[in-house]
């Protein structure tokens, strides 16, 4: 071979696919590309789920459109233009909407080249400088991927926040105590028969690490669409559908990981949906006991606090309780003493530590209270009466929830 052949088999420095070898390839992007989609469906799962309607109607479109984009401009020595890439992109995006991950949609780019590179080198003329098909083929990826995989990202933000945004309205709406089919349908949404209200409380937490904890647990949600959930400051209402046993608590404990801390929740059925805004209700004095109990974070239903529950109805019981430590008022360390030597377990020495008093202390404490009340902390009978009181009293000072002032 002699010294100018040998020369015009070199590498392109630039990587520029030789124009008559691109166009000859032009012809052939139908069948690279039946070739490219039947690849796809054998070795990305994601897209034997799709309908035979975009398999064979809009994806094969779209591979055979990128394939030929690739080898004009290739054919004419020229990178593609902005505009010549709006459809790509804008197709990359529609993929969002079809519920196929971004992974599996940009491993259609390097399947459809390498489609393309095994045809040509089986061809009758192979590449008269393959280095530069395959640069060629490179550069143009690194052109088109980042920009699919952008507008994707910002196709899935938009989805995620209209799903966010359509299970708000619901929520909303049956919290309300209105009709939601209609609204459901519109949204493209199923309503459950039954649901578990529930009202979350986010843990606190410093500064900007609020913010945090609030995008990881909407992140969590929104892996569970058929939740609705709405949400308020450092709170929430999640209506969770009933139909698998313990599928609230297994939801808590995923948020609990998502936001790295324990939230405090309280749940209540609604067998329907007229019964959700009393559910809510339910839910929210559930939830508020607790804490006004210093209950640790976790779910709460009224089962778990049913006698707590019952004693802080108004009524004369509870201001007879209450008025058990009418003899403490003035003294807040008193009733501070008696709170934490209940949540202690009545044990002194546990109490005396959270408190940061001495044992002595804490004994002349529960004398004081034993003198002014009547009342023995350390009694098992008194102790109960006590712990009740307390309740009453707390319940008492707080102010009714709307409605039932």
């Amino acid at each position: 071979m002699d010294e100018k052949a040998e020369r015009g088999r070199e590498p392109d420095p630039g990587g520029r696919i030789p124009p008559g070898f691109a166009a000859s390839l032009l012809p052939r992007v139908p069948e690279i590309a039946a070739a490219t989609v039947s690849r796809l469906t054998t070795e990305i799962p994601a897209y034997r789920l799709l309908p035979d309607s975009i398999l064979g109607g809009d994806l094969i479109a779209n591979t055979e459109a990128v394939l030929r984009l690739f080898l004009t401009t290739a054919a004419e020595g020229r990178p593609p233009a902005e505009h010549e890439l709006a459809a790509p992109i804008a197709w990359g995006a529609e993929r969002a909407r079809d519920g196929v991950p971004l992974e599996a949609v940009l491993r259609v780019y390097p399947l459809g080249a390498r489609q393309a590179w095994e045809l040509a080198a089986a061809g009758p003329e192979p590449a008269a400088d393959p280095y530069a098909l395959v640069t060629g083929l490179l550069a143009f990826l690194g052109e088109v991927m980042p920009k699919v995989a952008e507008a994707y990202l910002r196709e899935q933000a938009d989805l995620d926040w209209e799903q966010r945004e359509h299970g708000r309205n619901l929520a909303g709406v049956l919290l309300a105590g209105r009709p939601a089919r209609r609204a459901a349908e519109r949204y493209g949404r199923t309503l459950a028969e039954r649901y578990e209200v529930v009202v979350l409380r986010l843990p606190e937490a410093p500064g900007s690490a609020t913010t945090r904890i609030l995008r990881a647990v909407r992140s969590e949600l929104d892996l569970n669409p058929e939740v609705l959930a709405t949400f308020k400051g450092d709170g929430g209402v999640l209506l969770v559908p009933l139909g698998q046993d313990g599928a609230t608590r297994r939801l808590l404990a995923r948020l609990d990981a998502a936001a790295a801390l324990r939230c405090t929740a309280a749940a209540a059925i609604a067998e329907d949906h007229e019964a959700i805004p009393g559910a809510q209700a339910e839910a929210s004095e559930v939830l508020t006991l607790a804490e006004d109990l210093g209950r640790p974070p976790g779910l709460y239903r009224l089962a778990d606090l049913a006698v707590e529950y019952q004693l802080v109805r108004p009524g004369p019981a509870r201001d007879a309780l209450a008025g058990t430590l009418d003899a403490l008022a003035g003294q807040p360390h008193l009733i501070d003493t008696l709170r934490v030597f209940i949540a202690a377990g009545y044990r002194r020495t546990e109490a005396a530590d959270a408190l940061t008093v001495h044992r002595n202390t804490l004994t002349y404490r529960l004398g004081r209270i034993r003198l002014l009340t009547g009342r023995d902390a350390t009694d098992p009978t008194d102790a109960r009466h006590l712990a009740a009181a307390l309740t009453a009293r707390d319940a008492s000072h707080r102010t009714p929830p709307p409605g039932r002032r």
